[in-house]
């Protein structure tokens, strides 16, 4: 070979050895500028979605237990949910406010008592003036009686006055007499006489007929008195009798709020009896406690149950209703108590579009009130379920980023091509897709910096 030709080859040599320089620097620049991004193939599967939301823990059953309401509570060892044996103690008060409390409830049971026996008792109409009046015509008739008897003897007499005067009149015209002016006198004395006796014959008569319709007068001003009176009476029994009425329905009132006072009564003195403590009354579990320390007892201290048996109560928005039916098991939680329960019933949604869900709880230490409940639903296999990272939306609809390998001078590249997707079923981490998708297709789910379509990547190895 001359030595030109040897130059041409050395020059050919260093050109490919420039170049093949170039080249290994070109892709190392371009790699340290790429974005590392992870891929993933679509594949068959369920879209999982969460329910999360807040339950109403309550006891199926359950007995109320009572307490003297109104005393200061000093101290409550137990809670709600705890397990208690008859005699236990529930609540300390106040000894010298329960024997007040007692004071004054035998007070109020004693009034209730006396206001009922007077009540029952009821009362009369008072008949002394009808009485009166009664009596007072009794009078008035014996006076008219008495004036009677009086004028017609007044008037007997001054009868048989007459009679006389008038046979001494008869005598003297027929007696004979010396001469004619003799019996001339004696008959105009003995006439004069009878005269006399006519005058005070009708005077006796006008005066009995007088004193007669005085005496009736004042008698049927007497009756009509009585009969006033009797009328009044009358009245005045049906007034009481009505009111009596209402003063025995009054007493059946009184009387069962003295069977509540002495109810009451009753609990206080078993207050005072333990001491100013509140007893279990019987062995069971305390559902509900509503006995507050500093507070004024209420008249239900709460619920105690030999068998405790809790619900829950679930509301579930649309969006959450759309996931739950029958069947569903949730996960209900609180400080004390968790477990696992079937929903057994689904309401029918309320004006908000609300659907309660009911479920049973298994035993545990659970207490009325809040609780927190959740489920992992999952929905109908689909054919194409990818990472909810890698689906991506814009003004045009959504799509996904997937990996396209294309020749290069530099060597066979990974191009970005953005593919369009119909999003099916969107889950809590993954959504079902559908388009042109295949099981081959290389779809981005993260990557180390943005990258949009026709930028060049370099897919991270995660081994």
């Amino acid at each position: 070979m001359d030595p030109r030709q040897r130059q041409r080859l050395g020059w050919i040599v260093r050109f490919f050895a420039l170049l093949l320089v170039l080249t290994l620097l070109a892709r190392g620049t371009a790699g340290a500028a790429m974005a590392s991004v992870t891929v993933q193939r679509p594949s068959s599967g369920n879209v999982t979605k969460s329910v999360r939301t807040t339950a109403t823990v309550s006891f199926a059953g359950g007995t109320p237990f009572t307490v003297p309401a109104g005393l200061l509570v000093m101290a409550v060892p137990v809670q709600a949910g705890q397990t208690v044996k008859a005699g236990d103690t529930l609540a300390v008060f106040d000894a010298a406010e329960v024997d007040r409390a007692v004071n004054a409830k035998r007070a109020a049971l004693q009034q209730a008592r006396t206001q009922a026996a007077q009540q029952t008792a009821g009362d009369t109409a008072d008949p002394y003036a009808a009485q009166l009046a009664q009596q007072q015509l009794e009078r008035a008739y014996e006076e008219t009686h008495r004036i009677y008897a009086d004028g017609e003897e007044s008037v007997s007499r001054a009868q048989t006055k007459r009679d006389e005067a008038a046979a001494a009149l008869e005598k003297a015209r027929n007696a004979g007499y010396a001469d004619d002016a003799e019996k001339q006198a004696a008959v105009e004395n003995a006439a004069a006489a009878l005269e006399a006796a006519e005058d005070a014959l009708y005077s006796a008569q006008k005066a009995a007929e007088d004193a007669n319709n005085a005496a009736l007068s004042a008698a049927q001003s007497a009756e009509d008195n009585r009969n006033t009176a009797l009328h009044t009476l009358e009245k005045e029994q049906e007034t009481t009798e009505k009111q009596n009425a209402l003063d025995r329905a009054a007493a059946a009132v009184t009387a069962s709020d003295a069977e509540t006072l002495q109810a009451e009564l009753d609990a206080l003195l078993a207050v005072q009896q333990a001491g100013g403590t509140l007893t279990a009354p019987s062995d069971g579990t305390l559902v509900s406690l509503d006995l507050v320390v500093g507070q004024p007892s209420p008249a239900v201290g709460g619920q105690l149950a030999a068998d405790a048996d809790f619900t829950a109560e679930i509301p579930l928005e649309e969006s959450q209703a759309n996931l739950v039916s029958v069947g569903t098991v949730l996960h209900l939680s609180q400080s004390r108590a968790s477990c696992d329960a079937a929903v057994q019933s689904l309401s029918a949604p309320d004006e908000n579009g609300t659907v309660t869900a009911k479920c049973t709880l298994s035993k545990g230490a659970w207490c009325a009130g809040a609780a927190n409940a959740s489920a992992t639903v999952q929905g109908e296999k689909r054919p194409c379920v990818l990472p909810a990272s890698a689906v991506h939306k814009d003004n045009t609809g959504c799509y996904v980023l997937a990996i396209e390998q294309k020749a290069t001078i530099l060597g066979q590249q990974n191009i970005v091509v953005s593919l369009p997707v119909t999003v099916v079923e969107t889950g809590d981490t993954t959504a079902a897709v559908s388009g042109a998708l295949d099981a081959d297709t290389q779809v981005i789910v993260s990557s180390t910096r943005a990258a949009q379509a026709g930028d060049r990547v370099k897919i991270h190895d995660a081994s």
